[in-house]
């Protein structure tokens, strides 16, 4: 049951690739880079900017009155916001929270849904620094995640997973995916006894308070069952493992790996095809499941909506010792429309492997203040997470350096893999990565104390990363 890295693995050495520089547009910059309040705020903003929506959350007073707020917006150069600066709004009315959309200079909207928190002191992550002794870049600062790490460190329902997921949604809402996953009771000792395994799994944050975990899986304990089926096939022979997610057109897009057994063997499994399973906004009701979207390679693996209009999706396929990188994109970020495929003479229809940076494990690309950046760990279970940059979503792919080194531990009896940047609760400067840990014994998940630790992920969030 080990995580299958012929479909998302592999990263360790940088590989010039091919150019193809963005121009001529106007930016599209739609940011909030500052909200304040003249009184009555308690600490600092909190800016969460997700690639389809996004969250400012400010801790006010309590005895602060929310009917007429004048709040201090700056935004992106260029872009204007609605409600203006000036504008009073009453944020009583509507629960705590407003929704401000932002435009760009080139006229692309995105909403920002501002929260109010009544507190009379502020709280933010509870952070533990870790120190780095040589093995990552050293202006780069991390700290492990207490509060990630503690929220996904379940006692019952789901406890354990890999190909950690999130998505964040337009109402503020965290969706969180994982592919293989255990689900039952775990004691205090947190010793996992008599759970089942299903393929995929998914649940609902309400907001990054860390108050709510709303498990999407039908049934409950180990009588949980799997999140989306292949159909009617039987689930030991055709599964799915989620990927990557986008909003689009008030609807979640999930790109799926449609997994087939091959034989009887613990490895011997092949990816068949990309699918496109179609979600219902707010209910999160699956609508839609398009198969076969993709034949030519595993395109779940990572998204990305850029400012140029189209959402790009990115494959990695391993080699002797090395990988290679492909890329689709989407035109106008609906991924349910016509694909197209980078080659050595540019864009196509026609499904073609062009290798664009070498040695990438999951790829994580993301667009930030002009530049575009990969995130990715090193390939056959390695320990670096490093990070490269560019001018354009298909490289060439420069300035590789390490954010962070999973702990030595996890290289005896362990493999380390699935390391993905969850932008929903990435604040402003900061990036926040989680990794997966899995035991090499499968027998070790059970039946003694800390059983339920040893399969799941971490999280850690990553200052002065550019």
């Amino acid at each position: 049951m080990y995580k299958m890295i012929l479909l998302l693995m592999a990263g360790g050495i940088f590989t010039s690739c091919v150019k193809n520089p963005l121009s001529g547009y106007q930016s599209q910059e739609r940011a909030i880079i500052s909200f304040k309040l003249p009184e009555g705020q308690v600490g600092e903003t909190e800016i969460v900017n997700g690639t389809d929506s996004a969250t400012v959350t400010l801790w006010v007073t309590e005895e602060l009155d929310l009917t007429a707020l004048t709040p201090q917006v700056m935004v992106s150069k260029n872009a204007t916001v609605l409600p203006a600066p000036g504008v009073k709004v009453n944020f009583a009315a509507h629960d705590n929270r407003y929704a401000y959309r932002v435009t760009s200079e080139s006229g692309a909207s995105k909403y920002w849904y501002v929260r109010l928190m009544k507190k009379t002191t502020a709280t933010g992550p509870r952070l533990q620094l870790l120190q780095s002794n040589g093995r990552w870049d050293p202006r780069v600062t991390v700290y492990s995640d207490l509060d990630y790490n503690d929220y996904l460190t379940r006692y019952q329902n789901w406890n354990g997973g890999d190909g950690c997921y999130s998505v964040l949604l337009p109402d503020g809402r965290l969706l969180w995916s994982f592919q293989d996953s255990f689900f039952g009771q775990v004691s205090a000792d947190r010793n996992r006894t008599n759970n089942v395994m299903n393929r995929n799994a998914a649940h609902l944050q309400l907001d990054t308070s860390l108050q709510s975990f709303i498990q999407l899986n039908p049934g409950a304990g180990n009588q949980s069952q799997t999140w989306i089926k292949y159909g009617s096939a039987a689930e030991d022979q055709d599964w799915y493992w989620p990927g990557a997610g986008q909003v689009h057109g008030g609807k979640v897009q999930m790109l799926l790996s449609h997994v087939k057994k091959t034989g009887s063997g613990t490895w011997d499994f092949a990816h068949v095809s990309t699918d496109l399973a179609i979600f219902d906004l707010p209910s999160m009701q699956l609508s839609q499941l398009i198969k076969d979207k993709d034949l030519s390679s595993n395109y779940s693996a990572g998204s990305m909506q850029a400012p140029d209009g189209y959402t790009y999706m990115y494959s990695t396929e391993n080699g002797f010792l090395t990988s290679s990188m492909y890329v689709a994109r989407a035109a106008g970020q609906d991924l349910t429309g016509t694909w197209e495929y980078y080659g050595q003479n540019g864009w196509s229809t026609t499904p073609v492997k062009y290798n664009v940076c070498s040695d990438i494990s999951q790829p994580n690309v993301f667009y930030k203040d002009g530049k575009y950046y990969l995130v990715s760990q090193q390939i056959i279970f390695g320990l670096d997470i490093y990070i490269l940059e560019s001018n354009s979503p298909v490289g060439p792919w420069t300035n590789k350096r390490t954010l962070y080194h999973i702990p030595d531990q996890y290289s005896v009896g362990f493999i380390s893999y699935n390391a993905f940047v969850h932008h929903g609760l990435s604040r402003e400067g900061e990036l926040v990565i989680s990794y997966n840990i899995n035991p090499t014994d499968f027998a070790s998940n059970f039946n003694n104390p800390g059983s339920a630790d040893r399969y799941r992920p971490y999280f850690i969030r990553v200052f002065n990363w550019k």
